[in-house]
This record gives C-alpha cells, sequence and structure tokens, in this order.
C-alpha cells in the first residue's frame, strides 16, 4: 500500500493488535479442590473415615460434656467431639481391654501435689514428673506398698 503523502510503500501492515485484560485464572473445581484437600490430608498422614453415630452414642457425647446439646445435629461438632475423646483416651492410654486379668482400670486424676510427694517419697524421679506414664507406674507401686503395710497393720491387730 501507498503512503499518501510520501509515495512510498509502507512496511509491512500488521493488522491491529487487539488489546484484552487478562482473564483471572481459571477457579479450580470442587472436584480438584477436593483432590487437592485429600492430598493435603495424605501428606499430613491422615484419612477421612466414614463413622455411623447412633442416637445413643450422641446422648453419651452431650452426657459427658464432649458435644454441646445444641450441636446434636452438626456432623462437623460430632466429628470434632469425637476426635477430642479420641485423642484423650489416647493420651490417658486407654486400652480396649478393662484391665488385665485380676486388675480394674479406671481414670485417675492426680494433683500436682501428688506427683510432688511420690518425688519427695523416692517413687518417682524428678526428671520424669511430666511423663504419664512413669507418674502412673511410680503410683501404681506407691499405692500397692501402701496396701501391703495397711493389710499387714490389720493383720497384726487382730
Amino acid at each position: 500500500m501507498m503512503d499518501a503523502n510520501s509515495g512510498h510503500a509502507n512496511a509491512l501492515e500488521y493488522p491491529a493488535m487487539i488489546e484484552t485484560d487478562p482473564s483471572p485464572a481459571q477457579q479450580p473445581s470442587p472436584v480438584a479442590n477436593r483432590m487437592r484437600r485429600s492430598r493435603a490430608r495424605r501428606r499430613r498422614g491422615e484419612t477421612i473415615v466414614p463413622l455411623e453415630v447412633g442416637p445413643d452414642l450422641i446422648s453419651n457425647l452431650v452426657a459427658l460434656g464432649w458435644l454441646p446439646e445444641d450441636d446434636k445435629g452438626d456432623k462437623s461438632a460430632i466429628a470434632r467431639a469425637l476426635t477430642q475423646l479420641a485423642e484423650r483416651a489416647l493420651w490417658a492410654n486407654v486400652t480396649p481391654a478393662a484391665g488385665s486379668l485380676g486388675q480394674v482400670c479406671f481414670p485417675c486424676d492426680l494433683r500436682v501435689s501428688t506427683i510432688d510427694t511420690l518425688i519427695d517419697l523416692g517413687w518417682l524421679p524428678a526428671e520424669y514428673a511430666n511423663d504419664i506414664n512413669k507418674i502412673a507406674k511410680a503410683f501404681r507401686r506407691f499405692a500397692g506398698r501402701a496396701l501391703d503395710i495397711a493389710r499387714r497393720d490389720t493383720l497384726e491387730t487382730q
């Protein structure tokens, strides 16, 4: 094409470039989001477990204070309550059996002063003051010895 003013042919004419705003990144689909969450859980070592929860279990969670009454129909609240209960049971070393043969298992809250006394009397080394397994073992040994002494005193006074 000829330039009207100069009479020279213009260099190649390019079609006009249309400028557009870059579109925002495509939003991931719900399926892609679910897969990302699943992969993240797997990396953290977590899993989702389908669990059927009956009304008696929910009532017991409410009665024991693990689940607020108003949250009885909230699946997330029930899941949190069950998770907290399971974590507490693991922390307390709850086993499936009620106790070994000839033993009874029950929860026992000890005051800090009781743990201090176990240390002062030499039943628990001070470095284990925060170790629940060592505290439980020391307390069982102490209680067993105290019962032996009480039985012996009872036999001697008869």
